[in-house]
């Protein structure tokens, strides 16, 4: 136990160092830290956006996504019953198959019987 902590203490002391110095040059330079806050602002505006988008759209969203649900529960039962009636006709398939081959052998039987009995 002590020695898996040993390296998991390590590698987060390396990770905390390694951000601060990283947050540390960044905020050094001028042309980054303004386009630091450029990305974040933009990051504020797009989120607040999509909320507003949200909230003034949430009936429409609930419907489609009503609808979207219900067009899957369809599909979703249209899809069993195509493997039900797939799986009918291969059961009945393999049913007239052994059907075949049986009249098959007992006609090669009653060839072979024809064959085998004298001619009068």
């Amino acid at each position: 136990m002590e020695m898996e902590k040993k390296p998991c203490q390590t590698l987060c002391k390396g990770l905390w160092i390694g951000g601060a110095v990283a947050l540390t040059v960044i905020l050094a330079k001028k042309e980054w830290r303004e386009k630091l806050k450029e990305e974040a602002s933009e990051l504020k505006k797009g989120t607040t956006e999509a909320l507003t988008f949200i909230r003034e759209n949430r009936e429409q969203i609930f419907d489609q996504v009503r609808d979207t649900a219900t067009e899957v529960s369809q599909v979703i039962r249209d899809i069993s019953e195509d493997v039900k009636k797939i799986s009918e006709t291969a059961s009945h398939l393999k049913e007239s198959s052994e059907e075949i081959i049986q009249a098959t052998k007992d006609a090669a039987s009653e060839v072979k019987q024809l064959k085998n009995k004298p001619h009068a």
